[in-house]
């Protein structure tokens, strides 16, 4: 699983977040107790908001705790709003369109879960042939729940950020709770529908 944690209040330095706490998120991205994957190590991402209303975004594909170029920004980066994730996968490519937080005008998104059967898309060739045809359906029918106008934004291949660009289709500017729920119970029914167990695992942040 991948692990996030998020920070909204006082101005802090990004490493008060992720570096100095005895179980800070990078601690927790090479030695996690208690979690199904005890090494986060395919990909770190931070964004954070100062006086612009944009967030500035830093992904790598490098596990968090060997990129120097981020513990000196932790060291540096102090904002109100902070959004940390550290990554795990189990289907989509080691890439940096991969790593959260995923970003479009003044939103970021990270997500810890899945999509019900949405990685089987990515089964090799050879599998049954039936079962690479239900999942290439469940793949276009996500894809055609994304906007137009919001299609070309997706970068990468994980169902993470296809959950954040229906959520902005479904009006996340205006009502942010409304929309995500909306985007969530919309892929969650369709993945019920495929048999997909679970149909959805869903604890996220944005802002």
């Amino acid at each position: 699983m991948c692990k996030w944690a998020a920070w909204s209040g006082n101005p802090k330095y990004l490493e008060e977040l992720i570096c100095d706490p005895e179980h800070s998120l990078i601690e927790q991205s090479r030695h996690a107790a208690s979690c199904s994957y005890s090494v986060n190590a395919v990909g770190f991402g931070a964004a954070w908001y100062d006086d612009r209303v944009t967030p500035c975004i830093y992904k790598d594909v490098r596990p968090a705790w060997t990129d120097p170029n981020l513990l000196q920004l932790a060291h540096h980066v102090k904002a109100s709003v902070f959004l940390a994730h550290v990554r795990v996968s189990t289907s989509a490519a080691t890439a940096r369109d991969n790593c959260h937080p995923f970003s479009y005008g003044r939103w970021s998104f990270m997500h810890n879960g899945m999509i019900g059967g949405y990685d089987r898309v990515q089964r090799r060739v050879n599998d049954v042939i039936h079962d690479a045809f239900y999942d290439q359906r469940i793949k276009r029918q996500i894809d055609h729940m994304i906007p137009d106008a919001l299609f070309d934004r997706r970068l990468g291949t994980t169902d993470s950020e296809v959950i954040f660009l229906i959520a902005l289709g479904c009006g996340l500017d205006s009502q942010p709770i409304f929309a995500m729920a909306r985007a969530v119970g919309m892929l969650e029914n369709l993945s019920e529908t495929r048999g997909g167990q679970p149909a959805m695992r869903f604890a996220a942040c944005w802002s």
